[in-house]
């Protein structure tokens, strides 16, 4: 088999690939959530464990009771997440950015109607890119599923469109095949 060959194949392999992994998290939004959530879960025990090996490795006098304390911390927020709700960290970390972005959206307000009595034009674009920080704040608090969802959904479109392209240069490279031959 040559090079185009094997490309060509290799190129609608993926697309297959791409294409039915895309229409899976289209038709299974929360799909990508969840797989976070695992991740999440394992690198929380896997943190947890690390600090209280540490914790249990060290010293006596040199021993931190905050090091121990975070690795149950870490491992008891791994389990729970994982046995408890499968979405649980992965909303959590919407929920926060939320909050994040209530708190500068605050921050931002106050700034702009600072700054709008020496820079009028700057001032108003501060208060209205706090309004857009309010606004997805509160969107990302009030319905974090939602969002996780919405996500997923544009990174199974993401896919298809990739499957697109992949399965156009299978057909693009074997009709290049056919005019090398």
């Amino acid at each position: 088999m040559n090079n185009i060959s094997s490309a060509k194949y290799f190129s609608l392999f993926s697309g297959i690939i791409f294409l039915i992994v895309g229409i899976y998290v289209i038709v299974n939004p929360l799909f990508i959530a969840g797989t976070i959530n695992i991740i999440l879960c394992v690198l929380l025990l896997i943190e947890g464990i690390s600090q209280i090996s540490a914790y249990l490795s060290e010293k006596r006098e040199g021993r931190s009771i905050w090091r121990l304390i975070e690795g149950i911390l870490s491992v008891v927020a791994g389990i729970y997440f994982a046995i408890k709700d499968s979405l649980g960290l992965s909303v959590a970390f919407i929920v926060a950015a939320g909050i994040w972005l209530l708190l500068i959206g605050i921050s931002r307000v106050f700034m702009g109607m600072r700054v709008v009595k020496f820079e009028k034009n700057i001032g108003q674009r501060l208060i209205f890119i706090a309004i857009i920080d309010l606004l997805l704040g509160i969107i990302l608090v009030i319905n974090p599923v939602f969002v996780a969802g919405y996500i997923s959904v544009l990174f199974g479109v993401s896919l298809i469109v990739q499957a697109v392209v992949a399965i156009f240069r299978f057909f693009r490279l074997n009709r290049m095949e056919r005019k090398l031959k």
